[in-house]
């Protein structure tokens, strides 16, 4: 399969992807927002978004086999699992320690340095990322044509 028709499928796929992690985000807002609100059902609503986050984990690697199955190079599939792990590390920090600092109260201008700092390192290393696959395998589209950014 060639570059052209590998980023069609991808597409095609990634549009079922979107809808799937749009069903994630809403609860996980929702429950993110109930959270940081609340004085009395913490432990609830913070199972409620360890497990979300659980399931969102199980999503992405779908996800990451489906972009992966395109390539037959161990290393584009290393470098794609790579870049998948990080957008992962990303939502745990935003549902999980996130909220945690928040709600600890003990420094109230961490979470947001550590945020900002977080999203740049993201993106930065998403670029080099996305480089090494194009160089790893010239056939496999990237992670930025695939989603069309």
């Amino acid at each position: 399969m060639n570059k052209q028709q590998r980023l069609t499928t991808m597409k095609q796929g990634n549009r079922k992807w979107f809808f799937l992690r749009v069903t994630f985000a809403i609860p996980f807002a929702v429950l993110l927002f109930l959270l940081l609100q609340t004085t009395t059902q913490e432990f609830l609503y913070g199972v409620l978004l360890v497990l979300t986050t659980l399931l969102y984990g199980y999503a992405l690697q779908r996800e990451y086999r489906f972009m992966s199955s395109f390539t037959e190079h161990v290393r584009t599939k290393r470098l794609i699992s790579i870049q998948y792990v990080f957008d992962y590390v990303l939502i745990l920090f935003i549902g999980l320690v996130f909220p945690w600092l928040m709600k600890s109260e003990a420094v109230s201008w961490l979470p947001f340095v550590g945020f900002t700092v977080g999203i740049f390192i993201l993106s930065v290393s998403e670029r080099a990322l996305d480089e090494k696959v194009r160089q790893s395998d010239s056939e496999q589209p990237m992670r930025r044509e695939v989603r069309g950014w």
